[in-house]
């Protein structure tokens, strides 16, 4: 006999799920160290994650690259141990290190059992106060480096994702790839790597999140034993000239032979500390913010143009932009940046209740799962530090969603949304690419794989 499912009314709902929002604690070193702690005694391990505010924004203009290859070396041997004997002793103790560097900071992410804490953070603190910035080490990352740019030149979302910044900030500190550029990563020497350290990672003004099995005490006392070295200078980044968005303007990006066109079309938006951030993450939510979004439904499901698309506000400290993305069937490019167009003109025009309740409810019940893990957690405590937000912020996240109107989503729409003052970047074959885009647009401007005008 075989069952079957009655898929004429829908099952009932379930028991509302529990979700417990981690408390964070602002502990203090004696020497100014800030520590945001959760409490998680569920399992025997520990998260911290350190960050300064020294990204890719401070390299110098003919040194594009240079936080990223710091990022690199400062855990290539620290102290009495060289590169191979450090990340010897980190796997003995079954820990993971990982460092990387974005455009505003540069950060690291320590995961460790309990047992094996205090000596994870010993090792830490021997990379992050005595790194040894040896010549060979250099000579191998950059190396790396340079081959990981020749391999990076080759790809399409690559290129358009860096044009389309380099053509929204102009020339200021966030319109290049932290990777930096071949030839600017090619005149960077072992003694800029330590000099960048010395000027804007050695006493910077550092902050600490730690997430795990372990009491208040026992970690002030712990960071103490082993950070009391770092004298932090709580200085200021330069700030950002001013940015305005311009008149629609329409690039393409050559690569040969190619069976996609990847596509972004954006522009400047509000910065994250914006009153409106919550009309914003739920109009977005609508336009391109989840796979039933107006934009994935029309280039995906109703066309077949692509696998997927959508959309996003990208947050920087000291700026931010609007994005769509996309990679197409290189036939259908224009039939696509068209179909965006129309997209982001209608949600300015109407936007129903219906689909407000039904973002609002998926941003809500999404929320419990950015917390399931340790290093979620940690790294969702990162923007506080980065906006300067309420260490309590996410005690009212899902009520300040709750609450906004349907008015403001659509005040949101119109406040942030500009489809005439647009960067359209297209990367594909040009004899396929030009002639479509010319239906678009009688002025079509030409870059190179770096975003540079041709």
């Amino acid at each position: 006999m075989i069952n079957t499912v009655d898929r004429s009314t829908p099952p009932e709902s379930g028991e509302k799920i529990s979700f417990e929002i981690p408390q964070i604690k602002v502990l203090e070193l004696n020497n100014g160290i800030e520590i945001y702690f959760v409490q998680k005694d569920k399992l025997p391990i520990v998260q911290t994650f350190a960050m300064t505010f020294s990204g890719s924004r401070l390299d110098p203009s003919d040194k594009k690259g240079l936080a990223f290859l710091t990022s690199l070396l400062i855990d290539e041997g620290a102290a009495e141990y060289d590169a191979l004997q450090l990340n010897n002793e980190i796997e003995k103790l079954g820990s993971v290190l990982m460092i990387s560097s974005d455009h505003d900071n540069f950060s690291f992410s320590l995961l460790s059992l309990k047992e094996n804490f205090e000596r994870s953070v010993e090792l830490f603190s021997k990379i992050i106060l005595r790194p040894r910035f040896e010549e060979k080490d250099f000579n191998r990352e950059k190396k790396k480096t340079l081959d990981r740019l020749i391999q990076l030149s080759d790809e399409p979302s690559f290129i358009a994702s860096s044009a389309f910044e380099k053509q929204i900030f102009q020339n200021v500190n966030y319109a290049f790839p932290e990777i930096g550029y071949p030839e600017t990563v090619a005149t960077i020497s072992n003694e800029d790597v330590i000099g960048f350290y010395k000027n804007f990672i050695e006493e910077a003004d550092i902050k600490i999140v730690v997430v795990g099995a372990l009491d208040e005490n026992e970690l002030i006392d712990l960071f103490e034993k082993y950070l009391s070295g770092w004298r932090q200078k709580r200085g200021s980044v330069e700030a950002l000239p001013a940015l305005q968005r311009s008149a629609t303007k329409f690039f393409f990006c050559h690569k040969q032979d190619s069976a996609q066109a990847e596509i972004r079309i954006g522009h400047l938006s509000k910065n994250r500390n914006a009153g409106d951030f919550y009309s914003a993450r739920i109009m977005n939510t609508i336009l391109g913010g989840q796979f039933s979004s107006r934009i994935n439904l029309n280039l995906r499901e109703r066309r077949g143009f692509t696998y997927g698309a959508g959309s996003s506000f990208d947050y920087y400290k000291d700026a931010a932009l609007f994005e769509v993305s996309t990679a197409v069937n290189i036939k259908n490019t224009a039939e696509a940046i068209t179909e965006i167009f129309n997209e982001l003109k209608g949600i300015k025009e109407n936007i129903s209740e219906e689909e407000i309740n039904f973002a609002k409810s998926y941003l809500i019940k999404q929320f419990p799962s950015r917390f399931e893990t340790y290093t979620q957690i940690a790294k969702n405590i990162s923007p506080i530090i980065i906006h300067s937000l309420p260490v309590d912020y996410y005690n009212s996240y899902t009520a300040d969603l709750d609450k906004v109107t349907s008015g403001e989503v659509k005040l949101a729409a119109e406040e942030n949304i500009f489809p005439d003052q647009s960067v359209v970047i297209a990367v594909g074959d040009k004899k396929e690419i030009l002639p479509q885009l010319k239906t678009l647009s009688d002025d079509i401007i030409e870059l190179d794989i770096y975003g540079n005008r041709i």
